[in-house]
């Protein structure tokens, strides 16, 4: 019970933080816009520089090298639970234009909005390195596998799954972050300590801002056009029960020290992308669809996540 009620205070952290977003929404302080300026923020430069920061704190080269070979758990319960999820779209008679959607949401985690906060919540600071790890292989596939299962589903002409564009997606600001971060740290660098504390401060406006970000949506995104149809029960298994459990399977296969485990089950076991819905309206998917999973995942996971972390004390 004390891990539950542990876990508990961490998700009440994140609660805080949305409801007070949701109501400042309501009380229109922040509109739509509000949420593209923090998007920006976030995604541009204060995740970013995080991530420089957080690397260069909590790895050292020895780390680096060791926590390289944990990678190949995300990329590939990601992956496996991908074409699970497609395969059981077909089995379900998915329709047209949500099949490669539901294998994306099925698999594929929000890593940034909600998992970065949450982890930190969780499990502190020093959890940092390792969900930016699962962000490495949840961003590359999402934009690369994921994105062109959707417009295979909604497309007369397709597209190659890799071009310049796609390379684009996967190298964004965040990514970039992370690379710079990891190359301090094989190079033995140091940064100015005005630099670093800069950084620092400005890195720190990433939970906030995210969760922010996610109560406007939520706000926008309203509750009324929530079914519970098969692929909602897919959805929810997918997100909360599939990928989690591939991610302890493999964990068995190839060893990783105990803190990083954790942090991947929880990511793996995050609410839907809020791209995802951008994505699938750009395409021509079905993006209410999208919408709906991402809300009601989001509030589910408050409930899940304490529950999870009683398990993984467990085991």
């Amino acid at each position: 019970m004390r891990v539950f009620f542990s876990a508990l205070q961490g998700v009440l952290e994140i609660v805080i933080i949305i409801a007070i977003g949701y109501l400042l929404t309501h009380k229109r302080w922040f509109e739509e816009k509000t949420a593209d300026l923090f998007a920006k923020i976030v995604l541009n430069l204060s995740l970013p520089l995080g991530m420089i920061v957080n690397i260069s704190s909590f790895f050292t080269k020895n780390d680096l090298i060791n926590s390289a070979k944990g990678l190949i758990i995300p990329f590939l319960s990601i992956l496996i639970s991908y074409f699970l999820g497609y395969f059981l779209a077909l089995i379900f008679k998915t329709k047209k234009g949500r099949r490669g959607l539901l294998a994306g949401i099925f698999s594929l985690s929000n890593s940034i909005f909600i998992g970065l906060p949450m982890s930190q919540a969780l499990f502190g600071e020093i959890a940092t390195p390792y969900t930016l790890l699962y962000y490495m292989a949840n961003t590359t596939i999402w934009w690369s596998l994921g994105v062109y299962g959707v417009i295979l589903d909604t497309q007369e002409k397709k597209e190659k799954i890799f071009n310049i564009e796609t390379l684009k997606r996967i190298l964004n600001p965040p990514f970039l972050g992370f690379l710079v971060g990891v190359g301090i740290v094989i190079m033995d660098l140091k940064l100015p300590k005005f630099l670093f504390d800069s950084f620092k401060l400005i890195g720190n406006l990433t939970t906030p801002l995210s969760l922010f970000y996610v109560s406007i949506i939520m706000y926008n995104m309203g509750f009324e056009k929530f079914k519970l149809d098969k692929d909602a029960i897919l959805t929810f298994l997918g997100r909360f029960l599939i990928t989690p459990l591939l991610v302890i399977l493999l964990e068995f296969f190839i060893p990783i020290p105990k803190l990083m485990r954790d942090v991947f089950v929880i990511m793996s076991a995050m609410p839907v992308m809020v791209n995802s819905a951008i994505v699938a309206r750009m395409y021509g998917g079905d993006y209410e669809f999208a919408v709906s999973m991402i809300t009601y995942t989001t509030l589910f996971s408050i409930i899940i996540m304490p529950l999870y972390m009683v398990l993984l004390s467990k085991i």
